[in-house]
């Protein structure tokens, strides 16, 4: 029976719990029905309450990353591929921008600059974000590079879960080496808070239907005619040796410069000869006469015309030699001029065609 308490009508415990006890006498019918709805109704009241999905998504705040040295924009990139690279892989995603803009400035300013490694400031982020795991990647700057990584935290207790780093990366690579880091973090964090997931079962192979193909109709074929080679005899191959032509050297119109530099230096070096002639002639005869006052310029004088005349001489021969030689070697080749006249509507055209030198 119900009770009156107030303005309220409750009913005592033991008749709430006897209820489908009391629907199954009431519904039986015979002995077999009776036994069959008791055991029904103990079914219905021994059943628990359906637990919660293990595979439900996880939700995870992707807190502030630790970016020392790192240009801002750098930062707000790497924040936005982080949040996508989570949602494509099945994770709830909380922006600390969207926990934060709820909160007093005193209290956002102490949750975004508290230490992110401590487990204090996880549990703070986390309780805040009503998240499972709390997210901190890492984009330090060093001489080598740049360190990029991400470590995943539980928000119960702000204890470290997986974290994965990878040093000297460059700055056109943060968001690979990102990717990569969330690649290895998010099963394992997925393994920590849920369990391995039941193995699929085996797929058997299951082999493709056999198709026999229909039997082919063999038609009779004539055998190929017998076709004997006729010989044949090569053509005679008649080679023509020709004769090369006597190369054509354009020396011999130049041939008198040389001749007639010869013949100058001849005249030069005779000149020098007869020059030497005299101081030697001056020395031998100074002793009889008035006595030489320098006697050794003189002697040096007689030995400078001696040397000059016979470098005089030398290339005098050498230059006579050289124009014998030009003159000795080949003409010019004709040349190779053909004149051409075209006669045209309303007049002609006269031309010439040929080789240049």
């Amino acid at each position: 029976m119900f009770s009156h308490r107030g303005d309220e009508w409750t009913a005592p415990p033991s008749r709430s719990i006897a209820v489908i006890p009391n629907l199954a006498r009431s519904a039986c019918q015979g002995e077999s029905d009776c036994v069959w709805t008791s055991l029904l109704a103990a079914l219905l009241l021994a059943t628990p309450a359906p637990a919660a999905s293990s595979q439900a998504p996880i939700t995870v705040l992707v807190a502030p990353p630790d970016a020392s040295g790192a240009p801002s924009h750098v930062v707000e990139f790497a924040q936005e591929h982080v949040s996508e690279q989570l949602k494509s892989r099945g994770m709830a995603v909380i922006r600390v921008e969207d926990v934060t803009r709820k909160l007093t400035p005193s209290k956002r300013r102490a949750l975004l600059r508290c230490n992110r490694t401590e487990p204090t400031c996880i549990r703070s982020l986390g309780t805040t974000g009503k998240s499972e795991v709390v997210l901190v990647a890492e984009l330090g700057q060093f001489l080598s590079g740049y360190r990029v990584g991400a470590r995943m935290y539980s928000s119960k207790d702000g204890s470290l879960i997986t974290e994965h780093l990878i040093p000297g990366v460059r700055e056109d690579q943060l968001l690979d080496a990102l990717t990569q880091s969330l690649e290895v973090v998010v099963p394992r964090t997925r393994t920590a808070l849920r369990g391995t997931p039941p193995p699929m079962p085996p797929m058997k192979d299951v082999p493709p239907p056999g198709v026999t193909p229909p039997p082919r109709k063999e038609t009779p074929t004539a055998p190929p005619a017998t076709v004997t080679p006729t010989p044949t005899t090569p053509p005679e191959v008649v080679v023509k040796q020709e004769t090369d032509a006597p190369r054509a050297h354009p020396l011999r119109r130049w041939a008198w410069l040389p001749a007639a530099g010869g013949v100058a230096l001849a005249g030069v070096g005779t000149l020098f000869y007869l020059q030497a002639g005299d101081k030697y002639d001056e020395l031998d005869e100074g002793g009889t006469g008035t006595p030489i006052r320098d006697a050794a310029g003189v002697a040096s004088s007689g030995r400078r015309a001696q040397t000059l005349s016979r470098v005089a001489f030398g290339l005098a021969g050498a230059s006579l030699v050289t124009g014998a030689v030009m003159y000795l070697l080949p003409g010019d080749a004709p040349p190779k001029v053909q004149p051409t006249a075209t006669v045209v509507p309303g007049g002609g055209m006269v031309g010439l065609s040929g080789t240049l030198p």
